[in-house]
């Protein structure tokens, strides 16, 4: 088999939880059902470039809302910067940048939020709650139709 460089032109440099709450109402045993619901808010917080690469911090926001029979159990808020970099090419414009920040990046960050959220609601003494996929693709269609 012959090596080759898979290596993606987009990278995570960094990341961080910027802010992080868990507000517990009632509490929520191992055994019960209960639903899992949120809204999701993304920003790019600013691009810059030099002659050879294109640099972005973006930020991801959760709101995660748990409930049983309609009656809310708790809260989650967390945001999560990430630094992401990709070298300049003829087929990388800063268009391409931007669209690949919001697919790949948002979704980085979104599988690395769902995984602190599942940590962090298990040591919290509730259940350890698994934060749904997100399709990014149909969330900035949506977003772009109501101009956000």
């Amino acid at each position: 088999m012959e090596k080759r460089n898979v290596q993606a032109n987009f990278q995570l440099q960094d990341s961080y939880v910027k802010d992080f709450m868990i507000h517990n109402i009632k509490r929520i045993n191992n055994s019960e059902e209960f639903e899992v619901s949120g809204q999701i808010g993304f920003g790019i917080k600013k691009i810059d470039e030099d002659k050879f690469k294109y640099i972005s911090q973006i930020e991801l926001i959760n709101d995660i809302k748990v409930e049983k029979n309609k009656e809310e159990y708790a809260n989650i808020h967390i945001s999560m910067i990430g630094l992401f970099t990709a070298t300049k090419s003829k087929e990388l414009n800063k268009e391409k940048f931007i669209e690949m920040l919001k697919l790949n990046g948002a979704t980085t960050l979104s599988h690395l939020i769902r995984s602190y959220i599942y940590a962090i609601t298990g040591l919290s003494g509730m259940p350890q709650i698994s934060t749904p996929m997100i399709n990014f693709i149909e969330f900035f269609k949506e977003a772009q139709k109501e101009d956000i």
